[in-house]
């Protein structure tokens, strides 16, 4: 082999060994994997638990992935990340799986969503942990879930035949990452339109639309909200965040913003911008002080490694 094509299988394999450990750093393996909260048309609703670090009764936080209204599972590595350092810092961690359009489109994986936080609340205390205690943690298609849920404040039926029906699917706390809170004023996209076609079809576009955007059920009793997002996202325009940000406040809601500079959709690349906040850190000590729980702040976080550009010769 020449030294042309061992310099190439050297670098080859060098890229070989830092994809499969930035993959092995990243991979996650859950306490309990594939739990069942529920059954719908037939199709198993499943989630996947983190056990929190640490003694008491835990504070909830539920994951909802994203992928574009049509992809994605509970494993989801940009969303599910949030286990890496939520569960060390004392929360019982959640992370479910719903139904995808376009064979379910709206408003089914909000029924899901809602099932999840029902389930959750009712078994708390076989997870040690606090059924009045339950955040929402969404990202991309699952932060637009993570708002509806919240926004909605769904009561129990009474007269549900499954327990888990008659108990309330209101949340403490939404951090929403990088999520569409109206579906008004950014134009309709193929995963969009997958989501609510059938909807509006039904309701005409206009009516769909103001159903289907979280921001229409700002009210009150809604609870706090963190949003989350870069500045350079090329789906969801800073606007989404701020819109909702002025009507929970008009409602005299607390609604708190950590922008991530030159952050774009997804967390995976985060890390490695230069001057990012320490947004995990705030994320926590957010949660932390809304939910009234102590614990420790750090463990699972990635490493800050920024990228330098590279100078083009002279």
């Amino acid at each position: 082999m020449d030294k042309r094509r061992l310099t190439a299988a050297s670098l080859l394999a060098g890229l070989i060994a830092s994809t499969v450990s930035l993959w092995a750093q990243e991979a996650r393996t859950p306490t309990q994997d594939s739990i069942l909260y529920g059954t719908a048309d037939g199709q198993p609703l499943t989630m996947d638990y983190y056990a929190a670090k640490g003694e008491g009764v835990h504070p909830i936080a539920i994951i909802i992935h994203g992928g574009g209204y049509h992809g994605g599972t509970s494993k989801n590595g940009s969303e599910a990340y949030v286990a890496d350092f939520l569960a060390p810092a004392g929360y019982a961690v959640f992370s479910v799986n719903y139904r995808l359009a376009p064979k379910y489109p709206y408003p089914y994986m909000v029924y899901d969503v809602q099932r999840a936080v029902r389930y959750i609340r009712y078994h708390a205390r076989e997870w040690n942990a606090d059924p009045n205690k339950i955040a929402l943690v969404g990202g991309s298609a699952g932060g637009y879930l993570s708002n509806m849920v919240g926004l909605l404040n769904a009561p129990g039926d009474p007269k549900a035949p499954d327990p888990v029906d008659r108990i309330s699917a209101k949340t403490q706390a939404v951090v929403s990452l990088y999520a569409q809170s109206s579906f008004e004023f950014v134009p309709l996209n193929e995963d969009v339109h997958r989501f609510l076609d059938s909807f509006i079809a039904q309701k005409g576009q206009k009516e769909a639309i103001r159903e289907a955007s979280p921001i229409t059920y700002v009210s009150k009793d809604d609870p706090p909200f963190l949003e989350i997002l870069g500045d350079q996202d090329e789906y969801i325009p800073m606007s989404e965040a701020t819109n909702l940000q002025t009507a929970l406040h008009k409602a005299h809601v607390r609604c708190d913003i950590i922008v991530i500079p030159g952050g774009k959709h997804g967390t995976g690349g985060w890390n490695k911008l230069p001057n990012v906040p320490d947004w995990e850190k705030q994320m926590t000590e957010w949660l932390n002080a809304r939910l009234h729980h102590r614990g420790p702040i750090g463990e699972g976080i990635r490493p800050r490694v920024p990228q330098t550009e590279e100078k083009s010769p002279s």
